[in-house]
């Protein structure tokens, strides 16, 4: 079997470069793989242009395909479909983002392509129900997994005041300006941002950073997996209100159950399958609302009961996201796919 990884890595680092760079190095653990990263294509590299089309045209190789954006998405799959779709039938799609499924489900065209896919892989159960109710049934659950850390592990609970920390792209539409907000609220409170800022938006950032005696900026981080959850474990509290239209399944609230830490989300897209509310974690209700947040989280820092008990629960469904759970299933379908497409 030959098999190809399609889609975007690292160091474009992000949520979709990521979980690509993840599911490649479980898969090449267990099979010879070779991927074709569209990054470098992005940016002019003809020679890996020339291996996607040369692979492409190939009646036998198999391909993993991680392919981001909605529209991008959907013209390789239609592209595949006219090229190749003998070799779909023993591939998979890696469906990425919170919009996804949608765009799928109202798109018959785009069923039509998808359709021929070995299986279509989406992030959460109700992605899965949305496109099964559209007649895709080749459909199964890989979510945004990250490996089980071999060395590390979740800190006991510290003494003192609760820390909170952002840990993602600073963007006001991932929730930042509420956080914001919720520090002046909170003066005696400490808060942290972690990731790249968003093109216009340092300036305003910075201005408020500056601002505000208990938030600081600690840049971007680029560390190991093992090492990120050793930072986050300086933590306790991930906030993440986003209201970001295509967020899917964010890849730092497992890391933040890896790490210990309890999640408080916005009921925004799939969270609410993410997180549980006040089981293993906080969905807030409203997406703009600073005094939600400052009252969730004075609650928690108030309530060590309530606290140490979604600490608990958080750390136990990080569980549910560990790529070993899902990678044997996986990798037994491509083969036999594989084996099946060169027996015809």
């Amino acid at each position: 079997m030959s098999l190809i990884y399609i889609g975007s890595f690292p160091p474009e680092y992000g949520g979709v470069t990521v979980k690509n760079d993840n599911l490649y190095t479980a898969i090449r653990q267990r099979a010879e793989i070779r991927k074709i990263d569209l990054s470098l294509i992005k940016k002019g590299d003809m020679k890996e242009t020339f291996r996607l089309i040369s692979s492409l045209v190939k009646r036998k190789d198999s391909f993993v395909i991680g392919v981001s954006g909605g529209k991008t998405k959907k013209r390789f799959c239609h592209l595949m479909y006219l090229v190749n779709r003998r070799s779909m039938q023993a591939s998979i799609l890696i469906v990425m983002g919170g919009t996804a499924s949608k765009d799928i489900a109202k798109d018959k065209a785009y069923q039509k392509y998808v359709k021929n896919f070995k299986t279509v892989y989406v992030e959460t159960k109700g992605m899965r129900k949305e496109l099964l109710e559209a007649g895709v049934e080749n459909v199964d659950i890989y979510p945004n997994c990250r490996f089980k850390p071999v060395k590390f592990r979740a800190k006991e609970r510290r003494g003192g005041g609760l820390r909170c920390v952002f840990f993602s792209n600073i963007h006001k539409e991932k929730g930042v300006d509420i956080i914001l907000e919720t520090a002046r609220m909170c003066p005696q409170i400490s808060f942290a941002f972690y990731g790249g800022i968003a093109p216009g938006y340092k300036d305003e950032f910075m201005d408020c950073i500056a601002r505000r005696c208990n938030v600081v900026y600690k840049g971007e981080f680029t560390g190991t997996n093992e090492e990120r959850y050793v930072e986050l474990s300086n933590y306790d509290i991930l906030l993440l209100p986003t209201r970001w239209k295509s967020e899917g399944v964010p890849g730092i609230i497992v890391e933040a159950r890896i790490a210990g830490l309890v999640p408080i989300v916005t009921d925004h897209n799939y969270n609410k399958e993410l997180v549980a509310d006040e089981s293993d974690g906080i969905l807030l209700k409203y997406k703009k609302s600073p005094k939600e947040l400052s009252k969730k989280i004075i609650r928690l820092c108030t309530d060590e009961t309530l606290y140490l008990r979604l600490r608990d629960n958080s750390m136990e469904r990080a569980e549910e996201y560990y790529i070993e759970n899902y990678i044997d299933k996986m990798m037994d379908g491509l083969i036999t796919s594989a084996q099946n497409k060169n027996q015809l």
